[in-house]
């Protein structure tokens, strides 16, 4: 039986990320990717933040579609402010940019296979038997240590015993269409909200080049008999009407990883596994990349050191919650609960008091807590509308939260 020091399950930005990490680190590591290849299928909007991308590698046009420099907001009527910023952010091309996060961990040592899929985990004497196809044949390799990057299902995550269990409405419901429509705009990316099209998540356009994009949308908490793609068909018809569509995905993004215990001994989840998009955006590449990095990085000083147990790989929870700020986190977390609890007049209600604030102003950071104190500041009857939705302690939360 072939033994390596650590075995990672999934090869997106997250696996990959973590089999670089652990390479680098002197890890002998075996990467799994149940595709045919990196970057195969990208169930994604494909966006991420300047800063998030320049953490780790330099903006390569080779995998940017499109440089964002405007932001636009839509109310459920349709009325829409618009904020700007220089390349404040990106729209991938995921499969290149997959291809290439797992092109470095290759190239730091890492072994990858393609096609092998995942079966299951059993822990004997101390170590994991990570068992799984590849080439028609079941197969079994021993690991020191295991890293899951497995996506929202998790099964490395559950059979190692660690509790990813969420609340229904922890989840988004994520469906998309590539299309062509003049309303993409190459560098200005779009967002909506309402009910009637986007129930309790939102809508959004990322371009792609010219007007081809990603337009999409992500609803929580359906009602019964309701779907995804009944939402996202009345969403297109309104706004992209004529549309030409090129293809669809869809997927479910969890949120709520800062509720869950994200490492045990001898194992660490990473990624959509742990739980880790941002709870309003549902966004995960940033999570993917940070956290399969801390992963790895933690996980190759353990394996030299000996101790790959629970408390020893605390670090990777404790490193990435400071990477990624856990108080915004939480912040983004409530807001998104409140937002639950918001329909259209509500809605409409907060657009009226943030278009003044925001039309046509060009930010100068990206800071949540500022905006924050700066919303609060400007338009205080915010609170007491937070206040009437979700009681005096939420805003009490916000008040400590934010400065105020």
């Amino acid at each position: 039986m072939e033994r390596y020091d650590a075995v990672v399950v999934g090869g997106g930005p997250a696996g990959s990320m973590a089999a670089r990490r652990l390479s680098e680190g002197g890890a002998k590591t075996l990467l799994l990717e149940r595709r045919a290849e990196f970057g195969q299928v990208v169930q994604c909007a494909e966006g991420i933040s300047h800063q998030s991308l320049t953490l780790y590698f330099e903006a390569d046009p080779k995998f940017i579609a499109s440089v964002i420099n405007e932001a636009r907001f839509y109310s459920p009527d349709g009325d829409h402010f618009t904020i700007r910023k220089e390349r404040v952010g990106y729209v991938l091309e995921r499969k290149i940019f997959d291809r290439f996060v797992a092109q470095t961990a290759a190239e730091a040592g890492a072994e990858l296979l393609t096609k092998a899929n995942f079966t299951r985990l059993e822990r004997k004497n101390g170590v994991w038997h990570v068992h799984f196809t590849y080439g028609g044949k079941e197969e079994v390799v021993e690991a020191r240590l295991v890293i899951g990057a497995d996506g929202p299902g998790s099964k490395v995550g559950k059979q190692a015993g660690l509790k990813l269990d969420l609340d229904p409405e922890d989840y988004h419901h994520a469906v998309e269409y590539f299309l062509v429509h003049p309303a993409v705009e190459d560098g200005r990316i779009d967002f909506f909200v309402g009910d009637w099209c986007c129930w309790k998540g939102y809508g959004w356009s990322f371009p792609k080049g010219g007007h081809y994009g990603n337009v999409g949308v992500g609803v929580a908490v359906l009602p019964e008999g309701e779907s995804a793609d009944t939402y996202l068909d009345r969403f297109v018809s309104h706004y992209f009407k004529g549309a030409r569509i090129m293809g669809k995905t869809s997927s479910v993004v969890p949120v709520g990883g800062h509720k869950m215990q994200i490492y045990g001994d001898a194992i660490m989840v990473v990624g959509d596994a742990a739980r880790l998009a941002e709870p309003i955006s549902g966004g995960g590449i940033p999570a993917a990349l940070v956290s399969g990095s801390v992963a790895g990085e933690v996980g190759a000083r353990a394996l030299k050191e000996g101790d790959l147990s629970s408390r020893r790989l605390k670090e990777y929870h404790d490193r990435f919650w400071e990477i990624m700020n856990r108080r915004e986190y939480e912040l983004a977390y409530e807001i998104r609960r409140a937002l639950l609890r918001m329909d259209d007049d509500d809605l409409r209600f907060v657009f009226s008091r943030l278009k003044p604030l925001f039309d046509g102003v060009e930010i100068d950071e990206i800071d949540a807590f500022k905006w924050a104190r700066y919303i609060f500041t400007k338009a205080p009857d915010l609170l007491l509308f937070a206040a009437k939705k979700m009681g005096p302690a939420f805003v009490d939360y916000l008040r400590r939260s934010v400065g105020l």
